[in-house]
């Protein structure tokens, strides 16, 4: 038994030395790194989930090479260590022309690799012991499902309409308005938009007001032509700065710090990183049934649709020839970049850990022009379609999304009758989202509120799954009767099935 009770003594001792010398090592290997000003001391010691405040490798890696070159840090001496939350955290007191500063902590995984340090996130306006705190709560209105947010720029007092677009870097404007309201150019750039790239102006310094809060020194790219509906956009740059709380129910955006924050209402947190800028999140598609492909997609608040999946992804699965049968094909377009498209019904669709939605409109991207050969290094893009479905909290303090169901989460998925698309707004009413197909003439148009299809009023269709599922599985070449109202008076259309 003494024999037992001593080598279990000495495999303890031991543990404690190697844990000690891998912090060493890694401290070491830190220093070596401010010492040179260079990434590559500790390359090797950079966890896959290394992040410095919202971002994740490899823009993570980037910001470090940046902060290296102006953070005035000599070297960290390593105080101790201890284990929390399946992490170690050590902590450091970092020196800077031999005075030493304050305290801090660097977390590393349990192989002593690097998963962030508060020195760093800092920098970024990343505190995570603060607690947590109300900055503003603005309204917004929904149009088409999407977020808008009256905005306004610099000194003019012109209010702007931006679409609050997650799938966006940063924040857009068209040409035309950027002049009426004083943006100034300041510099030239490529970037990538859904298909292709193109070379834009970029403004910088901006200071953005929403109601009394305000977000200075943002960047505006200039297009020549953008989203129908809105002045411009803007991107997921307020969720890089503050934990963003966007409520459907309220019409409600809330901005916080980043600190000690506790989640409001009972949900399901999905894991997000933030390669190059955008918000990238896990999924599983299975177009036809049995043949299931997992991808990483775009947290994209900005797009119309359910669900786009990138041309890479869809030629290396061979999606389009998967037994997939569209129900329309059309195009997509991103900052004037139009790309073909094929739309219909997947098996189904997951995200992370979320619940698995059935029989889920698709659109699968063709080949064609830039898209063959465009590869953005995700596999697609989540569009509002939906996103709206849930309130979400944008939390990259933990990097995640926190999902909450809200009033439209069981509404019915949109769908096709004939050359329609159909689909409920948040409103709970049926509208005509857009023209998919051929039509004799244009007497509807987008917009348009549907009140019934064969006799079935809309509120009904919402509520009841059986008479919903009798419209949907109708047998292609049934003819439907539509009810709308225009001009005062109740009209009617026939539409077949395809």
């Amino acid at each position: 038994m003494k024999i037992k009770t001593i080598l279990f003594l000495g495999f303890l001792v031991w543990s404690v030395q190697l844990r000690a010398q891998q912090a060493n090592t890694l401290i070491e290997s830190m220093n070596l790194m401010f010492a040179q000003k260079a990434v590559d001391p500790v390359a090797a010691k950079l966890s896959s989930s290394f992040s410095i405040a919202a971002y994740t490798r490899p823009s993570a890696d980037r910001l470090l090479k940046t902060i290296l070159e102006r953070y005035p840090c000599d070297s960290i001496q390593l105080k101790n260590e201890t284990k929390a939350a399946g992490m170690m955290r050590l902590t450091i007191v970092p020196f800077s022309k031999g005075k030493a500063g304050k305290e801090s902590s660097i977390y590393t995984d349990t192989s002593y690799k690097l998963l962030y340090a508060d020195i760093f996130d800092q920098l970024y306006g990343m505190n995570r012991y603060k607690k947590s705190v109300l900055v503003t709560k603005v309204p917004f209105e929904v149009e088409n499902g999407s977020i808008i947010l009256t905005v306004k720029v610099n000194t003019s007092e012109r209010p702007l309409k931006l679409l609050f677009d997650t799938g966006a870097d940063g924040m857009a404007i068209t040409k035309a308005l950027a002049d009426s309201v004083g943006i100034k150019a300041s510099r030239q750039q490529n970037t990538s938009v859904v298909g292709g790239n193109m070379n834009i102006a970029v403004s910088e310094g901006n200071t953005i007001r929403i109601g009394t809060f305000e977000l200075k020194n943002q960047s505006f790219a200039i297009f020549p032509e953008m989203h129908k509906g809105s002045d411009g956009i803007i991107g997921n740059s307020i969720a890089k700065n503050y934990i963003t709380k966007v409520d459907f129910d309220k019409k409600e955006l809330s901005l916080y710090t980043f600190g000690d924050y506790t989640y409001q209402d009972e949900g399901i947190s999905v894991p997000v990183t933030v390669p190059a800028g955008l918000f990238i999140i896990p999924g599983e598609v299975t177009v036809v049934p049995g043949q299931a492909n997992t991808g990483e997609f775009v947290f994209d608040t900005g797009a119309s649709y359910n669900l786009i999946c990138f041309r890479p992804f869809v030629k290396k699965y061979k999606l389009l020839v998967s037994g997939f049968k569209p129900e329309y094909n059309g195009t997509t377009t991103s900052m004037g970049m139009s790309t073909p498209t094929y739309s219909g019904r997947a098996a189904s669709f997951s995200f992370a850990s979320m619940p698995r939605l059935t029989d889920f409109p698709v659109t699968l991207m063709a080949g064609g022009g830039q898209s063959e050969n465009w590869n953005p290094g995700f596999d697609g893009s989540i569009g509002i379609r939906t996103i709206g479905r849930y309130n979400f909290t944008i939390n990259m303090q933990q990097k995640e999304i926190h999902f909450v169901p809200n009033h439209t989460f069981n509404f019915p998925h949109d769908f096709v009758l004939g050359a329609y698309l159909l689909g409920f707004d948040p409103d709970g009413k049926l509208k005509l989202l857009s023209i998919v197909g051929p039509v004799e003439s244009e007497i509807l148009q987008a917009g348009q509120i549907i009140e019934s299809i064969d006799g079935v009023v809309a509120a009904t269709l919402l509520k009841d799954s059986k008479k919903m599922l009798s419209v949907l599985s109708a047998p292609a070449g049934k003819i439907f009767k539509i009810t709308y109202t225009a001009d005062g008076a109740k009209q009617h259309i026939s539409v077949t099935k395809k």
